[in-house]
């Protein structure tokens, strides 16, 4: 019987083998998907986070005018005004929970219209909590048609939020901080809510 031997070199057999070794081939692949996987991951928790937040800002914002709203005055003198309004806003930053309320900002005024042009709507008085700007009295400020008939009012809020992304350097579309803005309307339970009370519900120095 005649025996055979191979004669290739034992290197190019190391070599073969090798190649064919399919072992820890997963965990390549799996190097290649991490940073992937890791960045869907991130930007799952990064949008969920964002929506969340996003609906308890918009609470807070409609809580706002509703808590004023509801008021027939907010105080007996400027300051007694003030102190309401800012034990309000305390309130509404709970809304906010578990989310940091530091960032929101909120701006609460009464607009009325004029007893002979529904179009003709005017600020009578404002408030501004944590820097929020706000129009100043007497200024004209659009309502949307048909909101009021002349001589109603309506409460407004304007408010913003700065949002702080928590993986800003890693998920693509949430790179640095954003504002969001809102906006609601509300109508007074009495027709008209007195800064203080009796000043400008019976009369108006906007007219």
């Amino acid at each position: 019987m005649r025996n055979v031997t191979s004669t290739a070199a034992p290197g190019s057999r190391c070599l073969a083998r090798f190649w064919a070794n399919a072992q820890g081939a997963a965990a390549v692949e799996f190097a290649y998907l991490a940073p992937f996987l890791l960045l869907m991951l991130l930007g799952t928790i990064e949008l969920g986070r964002a929506i969340n937040m996003d609906r308890h800002f918009t609470m807070a914002t409609a809580m706002t005018g509703d808590l004023v709203a509801r008021e027939e005055w907010l105080g007996t003198s400027d300051s007694n005004a003030k102190a309401n309004l800012d034990a309000m806003m305390n309130a509404v930053g709970h809304v906010m929970h578990p989310y940091d309320a530091s960032g929101l900002k909120l701006a609460v005024f009464s607009v009325r219209a004029s007893t002979t042009n529904a179009k003709n709507t005017k600020v009578e008085w404002s408030y501004s909590f944590n820097g929020k700007s706000v129009p100043t009295k007497c200024q004209s400020y659009t309502l949307p048609d048909g909101l009021i008939d002349k001589g109603g009012s309506a409460i407004v809020v304007e408010s913003s939020y700065l949002f702080k992304p928590l993986f800003a350097d890693f998920v693509p579309g949430f790179s640095g901080n954003m504002t969001w803005t809102d906006k609601s309307f509300h109508s007074p339970r009495n027709s008209c809510v007195d800064y203080v009370k009796g000043d400008n519900c019976s009369s108006s120095d906007c007219d």
